[in-house]
């Protein structure tokens, strides 16, 4: 096959307030004491129905009833609270409900519980002023109380104001090795805890529970359908649910003056969701101290103060950083600390801070670190803290954020080969990232604009090596949109991506667009790179392959000599511009049936390729596929079969059962099969290739269309007819496709 060069026609990258309960989104703190009997121990009611938490309430309430305390962990937002209130309603003992979100409260309200225990006002009086052991005392009164009763610590996110000073594990502070305390807090590292309490993580919610709470606060927004549809977008997180119902649920009680214009229902909320995030975020009727959108970042800023008051003021900025990244999974690997350290707001950042940072946001919920141990370490941001995030700061702090993530992906796109089957998983991860570079606002782009270029050069350039056309296709064109290319520091990285464009293109079949794009680059390749640079002679390559392509294999035979003259002496014979020439001039002879001629040619390049890449690369391996075939048609089918075989493997366990060069190859072995007579082991694999072609390459694809005629020739030589034209019939186009690939 003709092997469209798609090299860098660019430069250097490297150059370059808690909500303590859903069901009512405030706090519901303990009146501090000022004397005995004046502090609230109540439970806060629950207004609306508890979703989705059965099975983590059932075994809260076991473990406490078997003698273990716990505690229910997760960030902000999840519905911790709204946990322990059930827990604390379906055990049915006296429940103390203590506000531990702050030294006061917890103080105030663990006072209030010692006399409730039966501690005297006296005594109670002189231990909290110090003279006695406040903590002491009340594990004292609360051991001689004969009733079942349940102590919540809600919002005990700082575990050292549960040691009173010391490690929980030393028991001399306000928690004990003792039954009938439930704790809510951010911080589920266990290690913190001293083995003391039973942990358990509080998740998102299912659809159809989210969707039952969306209804249960709205419930004539619209219909279960709908709601789901809400709840996925949001992601499952409580309270964010809990916020769009309560919205929609004032709107809903709002007259509908001329020019409101507002979310009413469910689809409509989705909708505004993408567009004006700020806007539906933000009750118009707060029915709470603060506005909905201010109680969601509080959400967020709590857990923040706190890592800043444990020396991680990083923290925040840190988050912020990640908010501008795609909703996707983040690769660990593009947090590169001296990347991170170009930034004022991480300035002396190291390697060491970096991963404690890391770990103190995964302890408190705001970020998942659950995949940091498989073959690419990834981290996770819930999407709607990630959405919220993303609007929190000044202007000036809010475009550094984004720009910087820019720098972090583009240094990574910089070290990441792309040539390398090993690197195409890291690729893969980063990819989302690359295109969400281009969604940032045209001020922020304009200040990284050429590594925006090149990250998507860069990019989309592995998608053509990956066989990922579908995927590069469109971020080429929006790159190409959205970049002007009249900045002459970005043409060179817009022409190489605009080259790589017309090669999936071409890889797609698609050969008027194709050609009308190689066109384009190469009236401007010469006067950017010169006339014999491996650039432009990659372009007159890639046109070359357009002619073969389109069947004028003479035409191409002549511009791929001349192009593999040009480059070897040029470039040298060894270079790559020069051996891309010279394999794909060798497929042209194939093409003319000159096969003595095409196997000397590739066997050059198989040697030279093998001495200069490597014999496991890429483009080793595709010239060893590519001499198979010949070795076939010059009535060697065996040779061949043992080749393609070897080849096979090799391609499965490097590129994986769905790449482009795995499919061609698997063909092209039933070929040399079929000549062997081996029609059922050809049939096989043929049905193979067509299982996933359509996915692949699209159902009108060349190479689809290739393989289904390949299949019912091979079926019509076993005397399967009937089924030889069903295949037939899926696609009348295909009698005049060849039944061999290159």
């Amino acid at each position: 096959m003709p092997e469209p060069v798609h090299n860098a026609l660019s430069g250097n990258i490297g150059a370059a307030v808690q909500a303590g309960s859903i069901s009512g989104g405030v706090h519901f703190n303990v009146v501090p004491s000022t004397g005995p009997g004046l502090g609230s121990l109540a439970p806060p009611a629950l207004t609306h129905d508890v979703r989705g938490r059965g099975d983590l309430v059932a075994a809260v309430v076991e473990e406490l009833r078997a003698g273990q305390s716990c505690v229910v962990h997760g960030a902000g937002g999840y519905g911790k609270t709204t946990v322990a209130q059930q827990v604390a309603a379906e055990l049915g003992a006296e429940t103390w409900w203590v506000d531990a979100s702050s030294e006061r409260s917890l103080h105030d309200g663990l006072r209030e519980v010692a006399l409730r225990a039966g501690a005297s006002p006296q005594e109670v009086h002189e231990a909290w002023e110090g003279r006695g052991h406040a903590p002491d005392l009340l594990w004292r009164r609360l051991a001689e109380v004969e009733s079942r009763w349940l102590l919540v610590l809600d919002n005990a996110d700082d575990v050292c104001a549960l040691g009173a000073g010391r490690p929980i594990a030393e028991q001399i502070g306000w928690l004990r090795t003792t039954s009938g305390v439930l704790i809510t807090s951010r911080d589920g590292n266990p290690q913190s805890w001293g083995g003391l309490v039973r942990l358990h993580a509080i998740e998102t919610l299912p659809v159809a529970d989210g969707a039952q709470m969306l209804l249960d606060r709205a419930p004539d927004a619209g219909s279960a359908d709908s709601a789901g549809e809400l709840a996925q977008r949001l992601a499952g997180l409580p309270l964010a649910l809990h916020l769009a119902g309560q919205y929609l649920a004032v709107v809903a009680t709002m007259p509908q003056v001329p020019g409101l214009d507002l979310p009413v229902d469910f689809d409509s909320y989705r909708t505004a969701l993408d567009d004006r995030w700020p806007e539906v975020t933000e009750l118009p009727e707060a029915p709470y101290p603060l506005a909905e959108r201010e109680t969601l970042h509080r959400t967020w800023e709590l857990s923040l103060d706190l890592l800043a008051e444990r020396g991680y003021p990083t923290a925040r900025p840190l988050l912020r950083l990640l908010s501008h990244f795609a909703d996707a999974p983040i690769p660990l690997e593009v947090l590169r600390a001296e990347v991170l350290a170009m930034n004022r707001a991480f300035a002396g950042m190291t390697a060491v801070h970096l991963a404690a940072v890391i770990k103190a946001l995964s302890g408190v919920g705001l970020l998942a670190s659950d995949s940091l141990h498989g073959p690419v370490p990834l981290l996770r941001l819930h999407p709607v803290v990630r959405e919220t995030n993303r609007y929190l700061g000044c202007p000036q702090e809010i475009g550094n954020s984004m720009a910087h993530s820019v720098v972090l992906v583009a240094a990574m796109a910089a070290n990441s080969e792309v040539t390398d089957p090993s690197t195409w998983p890291r690729w893969r991860v980063l990819l989302p990232h690359c295109a969400a570079v281009l969604d940032l606002p045209v001020a922020v782009r304009e200040a990284v604009l050429v590594l925006i270029a090149l990250t998507c050069e860069r990019a989309t350039r592995f998608c053509v090596t990956d066989g990922l056309v579908l995927h590069g296709i469109d971020l080429a064109r929006a790159a190409l949109s959205r970049l002007p290319e009249a900045e002459s520091e970005v043409r060179e990285a817009l022409l190489g991506t605009r080259n790589n464009l017309a090669a999936m293109l071409l890889g797609r079949g698609d050969l008027d667009a194709a050609e009308a794009e190689f066109r384009v680059v190469l009236e401007s390749a010469p006067s950017v790179f010169g006339a014999k640079d491996g650039k432009t002679l990659g372009i007159r390559h890639n046109m070359a392959s357009v002619l073969q392509a389109r069947g004028d294999l003479e035409q191409a035979e002549a511009e791929f000599r001349a192009v593999a003259e040009l480059a070897a002496e040029a470039l040298g014979s060894k270079d790559s511009t020069t051996l891309s020439a010279r394999h794909s001039l060798a497929g042209v002879l194939r093409a003319r049936g000159r096969l003595s001629e095409a196997e000397s040619e590739y066997r050059a390049v198989l040697e030279q390729r093998q001495q200069v890449l490597g014999a496991d690369h890429i483009l080793t391996m595709t010239t060893r596929s590519e001499l198979a075939g010949v070795l076939r048609d010059s009535g060697e089918p065996e040779v061949a079969e043992a080749e393609l075989c070897e080849l096979l493997d090799w391609a499965v366990d490097t590129l994986g059962d769905e790449h482009p060069r795995t499919l061609i190859t698997r063909a092209n072995l039933a070929g040399a099969l079929a000549a062997q007579g081996a029609l059922t082991q050809a049939e096989s694999e043929l049905r193979a290739v067509l299982a996933v072609a359509d996915r692949v390459w699209g159902a009108d694809h060349p190479h689809f269309l290739a393989a289904r005629g390949q299949l019912a020739n091979v079926l019509l030589e076993q005397g399967k007819q009937t089924e030889a034209e069903a295949v037939l019939s899926e696609g009348r186009t295909a009698n005049s496709a060849s039944p061999e690939r290159h």
